[in-house]
């Protein structure tokens, strides 16, 4: 992964047209900052993590004519707010916001406010294996409306930051093949109200996992109904984790141990009471769990690692 940080307007033009396509900054904040992490998966996809102070930056008609590439920009926006602007269109983007355009064309971006972060997917658009017509009709629309598809491609490409370095030649291999199928399933989604799904087995369990974490809190999640939402035999299901040496129910089970372990030491509420909230069906099936994952239990690790309030000295 290749990090860069700058103090520079010009450091970061240079920058982004390196890790992007080339771009023309317009204004910066003063006092600019900028941070890329840029992670080049292969040759027609790479995942971007962007920290900056606010600016603007525009694609020319004339440099996008000399465009020798096909890429697409899947962009979330993370922190602060924006405008996104393409064939005549904006849209305002807030966090949570995925933007669709392409970068053969003309587009403007409105980062002006302060601390702006966003995660920008650049993918080819030949690579995804959907029709032209439904890549061009949403970047038309530009704004990509919000649901299980985008959470799950965005989940995917922050996690492949760690993912990648450590991964086999064929393992990368396997991981651009996933974040692809999810990016056009993604888009394929935006058109549809029906379910959508991958066609991978990789990214099918990127689904499903993100599936489950969506909804770990709720008790009466099960393996049977999971199967059947994504059109799967509890077999199928079993040996799509596999793959990671785990099983549904382990990875249920682990995710709402983080999430009980994240209220712990963030809130106060009783610890029968966080039970129920991530997930699990009486307080003490929650203790043993939490005692076997983390070796103390609920009420000793609060004691561990909740927040000290400093007394203050008498006056």
């Amino acid at each position: 992964m290749d990090v860069q940080e700058v103090q520079t307007a010009d450091e970061w033009e240079d920058i982004v047209s390196r890790c992007f396509v080339p771009l023309s900054c317009l204004s910066f904040e003063e006092c600019f900052y900028g941070r890329m992490e840029h992670l080049r998966i292969d040759d027609r996809l790479t995942v971007s993590s962007v920290e900056s102070a606010g600016h603007s930056a525009e694609r020319t008609a004339r440099t996008a004519r000399h465009a020798d590439g096909d890429d697409l920009h899947l962009s979330l926006q993370l922190g602060s707010t924006g405008l996104v602007a393409q064939n005549e269109r904006s849209v305002r983007v807030g966090p949570g916001s995925v933007t669709s355009y392409a970068t053969d064309q003309a587009y403007y971006l409105d980062y002006s406010p302060p601390s702006q972060r966003q995660l920008i997917i650049q993918v080819s658009r030949s690579s995804l294996g959907i029709p032209n017509r439904l890549i061009d009709e949403s970047c038309r629309r530009l704004l990509v409306p919000s649901n299980a598809s985008t959470r799950t491609l965005f989940a995917h490409a922050s996690a492949l930051r760690s993912a990648v370095p450590l991964a086999t030649p064929s393992g990368v291999d396997e991981l651009a093949e996933a974040t692809r199928d999810l990016a056009a399933t993604m888009i394929r989604s935006s058109f549809t109200a029906s379910e959508v799904l991958p066609q991978t087995p990789a990214a099918l369990l990127a689904t499903i996992e993100e599936h489950l974490r969506h909804h770990a809190a709720d008790p009466e999640l099960s393996l049977d109904s999971v199967a059947h939402r994504h059109y799967i035999s509890r077999r199928k299901l079993y040996l799509l984790f596999e793959r990671n040496d785990t099983t549904p129910a382990d990875f249920l089970r682990r995710t709402r141990l983080r999430i009980g372990e994240r209220m712990l030491r963030d809130e106060d509420d009783p610890v029968a009471d966080v039970a129920v909230r991530a997930g699990f069906s009486d307080p003490t099936t929650f203790a043993r769990a939490f005692r076997r994952e983390y070796g103390a239990t609920p009420r000793e690790y609060r004691d561990l690692h909740a927040p000290r309030i400093p007394a203050h000295s008498a006056a």
